[in-house]
């Protein structure tokens, strides 16, 4: 399995879109990995993750065929991850020419995602674009992938979840927006029949005090490491990443951050970084 990261910064971007501040006059100057769009990922190009105002750029950033993806999965409604005025260009039409058109592009949300994207496929031909309505802890397929929501800390009216993938022995856990983990999440978790494969950790404070209710900083994701070893939940095989970084967090640049989280046993997330596991 690959995952390839396609943005890796919280809702603002870094360097943010007004922002005069340190971290993101630092990002402006230094350039390359120190640059951070929104937030979405790809599963050995196949399986979308999110669906931010940045895909555009995304898709041709990294010569992926958007056309060809058939799969999308929403963690929630927040606009940085559901930009739900562009799923119209999806229109065959004058707004695109597909080929394919037996294959339309699915999205799978829980219910306020759910239902922003289906106001718009309600407008379209089911052969261009359609929605799914998800429910947590309720695994479904899509690409031959085994997918199982589960509940998210996070702005509750978004309906957010994250996503365990599954497929030929291997499980990443992307696991974006979120604060700390409830109960049940935490106990689906301890009762997986294998330890994950890939985590990736929402990191939005990265290296200050938590700054945000709904999101995890870096000395929490190194706690959840502990936990999850302690529990089974991983192993000594599983590949740990850090990802979703505000502008308001200390050391947000690539070039700080790197060796901070190697320092832990993290790999840092940039643009356009792929993992094989």
């Amino acid at each position: 399995m690959k995952i390839q990261y396609l943005g890796t910064a919280a809702a603002e971007g870094v360097p943010a879109l007004f922002c005069e501040c340190d971290n993101c006059k630092k990002a402006r100057k230094l350039g390359g990995k120190n640059i951070r769009s929104r937030s979405q990922a790809i599963v050995d190009n196949t399986l979308l993750i999110d669906f931010p105002a940045d895909t555009y750029m995304h898709f041709i950033a990294h010569d992926i065929a958007l056309y060809a993806i058939k799969s999308c999965i929403i963690t929630h409604s927040h606009q940085d991850h559901l930009y739900v005025d562009d799923i119209r260009m999806r229109a065959n039409g004058n707004f695109a020419h597909v080929t394919d058109t037996e294959h339309p592009l699915t999205f799978y949300a829980d219910r306020a995602g759910y239902e922003k994207i289906k106001d718009k496929t309600d407008t379209m031909s089911k052969k261009d674009a359609d929605a799914v309505l998800i429910t947590p802890y309720e695994s479904f397929e899509a690409e031959g992938y085994k997918i199982t929501p589960l509940r998210a800390s996070h702005a509750p009216k978004t309906s957010p979840v994250l996503y365990l993938i599954e497929k030929d022995g291997k499980t990443l856990f992307y696991s974006h927006d979120t604060g700390k983990y409830n109960d049940e999440t935490m106990n689906y978790l301890e009762n997986l029949e294998r330890p994950l494969s890939l985590v990736s950790f929402d990191c939005t404070s990265v290296c200050n005090d938590n700054i945000f209710s709904s999101h995890l900083n870096f000395a929490e994701c190194v706690e959840y490491k502990k936990i999850f070893l302690e529990k089974g939940i991983a192993d000594e095989k599983t590949i740990f990443v850090i990802n979703h970084f505000s502008h308001n967090g200390k050391h947000v640049n690539h070039n700080e951050l790197k060796d901070i989280a190697a320092s832990e046993g993290f790999l840092s997330s940039y643009d356009g970084m792929e993992v094989d596991f």
